[in-house]
């Protein structure tokens, strides 16, 4: 892993963090346990708003959140269940799930770049759609 990487330039600053005071007044930013940037990019809603030859433009197909947990929080919108879901798998994103999706190519990518309980995290995948990446990462994905 090369030394600049997002994964270690965050797992650098995490190792290097003061011990967490004993004042929740002075607690740090970014919690310990994890601090993960997730992104997905695959099929958007197509926006009902018609371009001028009269086609419906596709919106933006490409999100990111940060989750962080011990406490849950950052900007994503399920963040204590993504945070139970990592809990659960020990920090594995993917999990095995006995989920039957039905067999559409609608391609979804996901990464997560992070910490989480102090190991780094650098995960990528491309799932044949919406119904395998839900099934596969829980909550980890659903924003």
């Amino acid at each position: 892993m090369n030394a600049h990487t997002p994964v270690a330039v965050l797992a650098a600053l995490l190792l290097a963090a003061p011990a967490a005071p004993a004042s929740t007044a002075d607690a740090p930013a970014v919690p310990a346990g994890a601090a993960l940037r997730l992104t997905v990019t695959g099929p958007g809603p197509a926006t009902t708003a018609p371009t001028p030859d009269g086609a419906a433009a596709p919106a933006s197909a490409s999100r990111t959140v940060t989750l962080h947990c011990d406490p849950p929080g950052g900007d994503h919108p399920r963040a204590r269940a993504a945070c139970a879901d990592l809990d659960a798998s020990r920090g594995r994103v993917e999990r095995d799930s006995d989920t039957a999706c039905v067999l559409l190519y609608d391609p979804v990518e996901v990464r997560a770049e992070g910490v989480w309980r102090g190991r780094p995290v650098s995960f990528s995948r491309t799932y044949g759609n919406t119904c395998e990446l839900n099934a596969r990462t829980g909550a980890v994905f659903a924003f």
